[in-house]
Parts: structure tokens; C-alpha cells; sequence
């Protein structure tokens, strides 16, 4: 090869690299800024059309971007429904972006930006050879969502294949927040406090089917010693021999309410709960000694909310009698 053009065709191969954060046809991931920024102003321009359409809830317009496939999908109107809701606040913001050339149609994994506590790693299974992936967090009140949106480049061009809308935080913190505030329960003693904690943290710790906290064996490992402790510690149902008439606690869970996620408390009375004066009453002496029964339910927390049985419901029936109380801390 002449000098002339070996030196064109190095110069042409090094503009292509720089521009295109290597050749799109090479595999590899670009992140964010990462990504060149004529193809990211293509992906941009698909974003734009595809939050438009959610936010105003017409199908139509996402639809226009959907693969065959996904258009086929009967629970899409349901998702773009949920999205409008969710982006009322119109707090949509972009979490992470990412770029991806597979080699072969095998498992791949990518590895986010530095989130610190939050970082995780997307594990998938390729669909086509350019895949382009958006994340979005959408506010909802105290609480985030993640939106997330797959595009594929397939024989037709460029198609939206995938997307979900999944919790991100509650209470404010993220599944890997959770776990680090349960922990720290843990350590007080507060067992059944740091139990209903972990449980909203695993709930929320899939924000979309790809994904994994780094920290997720850490959370698992801790769930399971920590179940171990309470099924020593807490032998259900569990008497409160504080109280004269000895009620019993039979379930304790988190519930989203909308004033957050707060502790619930399901016990038996021997009060008749349609008798609302007698059963609260008693309550009032439930109250007193609760945070002996269960150390911490009763800390660092706006409500506990309760719901008083006559005996253990049968489930299946639609008519169950209760009384639900809640408890200002």
C-alpha cells in the first residue's frame, strides 16, 4: 500500500473510532456520554416520541415506535396507562443510557457507571446484533419508579422491544438503602423492624428483569440469617402478656400506604370488633407496651397501623370482620 493511502486509511479508521466510540459494527458498550453523539441524538429523538406518548397516555404514538412483537403484547395500554400516572410530577429524569454491540447471541452483562451504594449490572440475553437500552426515574410523590425502555435495531430499523415500569425506591431509599437501614435495626435488636424493612427492600431490589444490586448476595445472606433469628426470637402468634386480656400478634408486614410504607399488625382480640369502643380500648393498652413485644415497631417512623381480628381469618371469604387502627408516633 502507498504511504499516501495507508496514512488516509489509518486517518479515516482513527476518525471512525473517535466519532463512533469505535465502529457501531465492533462489539462493545457505550455508556452515556460515551456514546457518539450523532447516534445518541438519533436514540434521544426516540426517547423524546416515546415519553411524549406516555406522559399524555396515547398509545398511538408508542405504538408508531414498537416492534411487531411487542405491539402483539395485550398488557402494553396497561403500562402506558401506569407511566402517565407516574409521571404527573413531570420529574422524569435519565438514570443511565446504554449502547451495545453484541457479538454472538449469547449471555451478556454491563456493568453500570459508580452509583456507590446503587451500583448495579444489567444481565440479559441479546436479541439483534445493536441493542440500545434508556433508564428513567420517574417521581411519584416521595417515591421513584424506573422506566425502562429496549430498543433493538432489527430488519426493519430501530424498534422499541421492551418496556417496564418498576418501583425503584419507597420511603425514599433504594432496595440497597433499605438493606443498609435494616442492618443497622439488625444491630439495635430491633428484629421484626429490620424483617419488614429487607422484605420491601428485595421487593424493590428487580427494578426491571435485568437487573442486580452488587450488593444483592450481601441482601439475600442477610434475609436469611435474619429469618433464622426472628423464628427463635418470635415464636407466632405471640402473646401480649403485658396486656390483661393477652391479645395476640399473628402477622407483621409493610404496607404501602399512602403516606409510605408502614409497619401492619394483624392480632386476635377476644373484644367482638364490630364493639369498636371495647376493642379500642384495649388498644389503647396495645400501644403502651408494643415496643416491649416488638423492640423498634414503634421507632423512627410517622404511623403503625393495625388490624384486629376475632379470630384467624379464613382468606378466602369475601366478608372478613375487622377494625383497622392507626397510631400516631
Amino acid at each position: 500500500m502507498k504511504p499516501l493511502k495507508l496514512l488516509i486509511t489509518i486517518f479515516t479508521a482513527t476518525v471512525c473510532l473517535l466519532a463512533a466510540g469505535c465502529s457501531k459494527h465492533e462489539p462493545g458498550v457505550w455508556k452515556n456520554e460515551e456514546i457518539a453523539s450523532s447516534q445518541r441524538d438519533n436514540f434521544h429523538e426516540m426517547n423524546a416520541t416515546l415519553l411524549d406518548g406516555l406522559q399524555k397516555n396515547k398509545p398511538g404514538i408508542v405504538e408508531s415506535l414498537m416492534s411487531k412483537e411487542l405491539l402483539e403484547n395485550t398488557g402494553m395500554h396497561r403500562t402506558i396507562e401506569l407511566c402517565s400516572v407516574r409521571m404527573r410530577s413531570k420529574k422524569t429524569i435519565m438514570l443511565d443510557e446504554y449502547y451495545a454491540v453484541h457479538d454472538l447471541k449469547r449471555e451478556q452483562k454491563i456493568s453500570s457507571p459508580n452509583h456507590g451504594l446503587n451500583t448495579y449490572y444489567l444481565d440479559y440475553q441479546p436479541l439483534a446484533r445493536e441493542m440500545y437500552t434508556a433508564l428513567y426515574t420517574l417521581q411519584d410523590g416521595e417515591e421513584k419508579w424506573l422506566l425502562t425502555a429496549i430498543y433493538n435495531k432489527l430488519d426493519y430499523g430501530w424498534r422499541l422491544t421492551d418496556l417496564d415500569l418498576s418501583p425503584y425506591t419507597t420511603n425514599g431509599k433504594t432496595a440497597v438503602e433499605l438493606y443498609q437501614q435494616a442492618r443497622q435495626k439488625y444491630e439495635k435488636g430491633y428484629l421484626i423492624d429490620a424483617l419488614s424493612i429487607i422484605d420491601v427492600a428485595r421487593a424493590n431490589s428487580l427494578p426491571n428483569v435485568m437487573w442486580h444490586y452488587k450488593q444483592q448476595p450481601e441482601i439475600d445472606s442477610f434475609y436469611s440469617s435474619l429469618m433464622k433469628r426472628i423464628e427463635e426470637a418470635y415464636p407466632f402468634p405471640l402473646v401480649i402478656k403485658q396486656v390483661p386480656t393477652q391479645p395476640k400478634i399473628f402477622r407483621v408486614f409493610n404496607q404501602n400506604r399512602p403516606e409510605g410504607s408502614c409497619p401492619m399488625i394483624y392480632y386476635i382480640s377476644k373484644f367482638n370488633v364490630k364493639d369498636s369502643a371495647a376493642v379500642k380500648k384495649e388498644h389503647e393498652a396495645v400501644k403502651k407496651v408494643i415496643g416491649q413485644v416488638i423492640p423498634g415497631i414503634n421507632q423512627e417512623r410517622k404511623y403503625v397501623y393495625y388490624m384486629v381480628f376475632n379470630g384467624m381469618p379464613d382468606w378466602k371469604s369475601k366478608n372478613i370482620p375487622y377494625l383497622e387502627i392507626r397510631d400516631v408516633l
